[in-house]
């Protein structure tokens, strides 16, 4: 094992480590942590501001750390000759997803976690929104990361 097989080891770990923190804190909060509130909103208030605020500073490394590893991730795997134009489409999906997670995220920040006051059209689909589009996209983007696994080892066996 060379020492360039040994960094991309540890970039693909802390890129997984950081995606599986980030997903993994979004299901807790979308199905524990914000049903607990419904039911004992008292109980639970008191709990949920130091709950957030460690939240959103995993949230922040773990957004810093996906970015980072991710374009060393996508300039290695595009430089090889494996990389097929399906590939590349299922990574540049993959990445416009986690953008628009990233979006979700900086909007709802903004708003201080309560979605703005939407057309009454768009009520019906506030399911959809919020943190349940993070935890969404968050399992799409794990789909497409296991799908880009399959199409570059197929490359790479039809090269050799």
């Amino acid at each position: 094992m060379s020492l360039l097989d040994i960094v991309l080891l540890i970039v693909r770990w802390a890129h997984a480590v950081a995606a599986t923190a980030w997903v993994g804190g979004s299901i807790l909060f979308a199905f524990v942590l914000r049903p607990a509130m419904r039911e004992e909103p008292e109980a639970m208030s008191r709990a949920m501001r130091p709950i957030g605020r460690y939240y959103r500073e995993l949230v922040d490394i773990s957004v810093v750390v996906i970015i980072f590893t991710g374009i060393i991730l996508t300039l290695i795997r595009l430089t090889d000759r494996a990389a097929t134009v399906t590939y590349g489409v299922v990574l540049g999906i993959k990445i416009a997803l986690a953008f628009v997670m990233f979006y979700l995220v900086w909007n709802l920040r903004q708003t201080g976690g309560r979605a703005p006051q939407k057309p009454t059209w768009l009520r019906r689909f506030s399911w959809l929104l919020g943190y349940n589009a993070i935890v969404a996209l968050g399992v799409v983007i794990y789909f497409l990361a296991d799908l880009l696994v399959i199409v570059f080892d197929n490359a790479l066996r039809a090269i050799h």
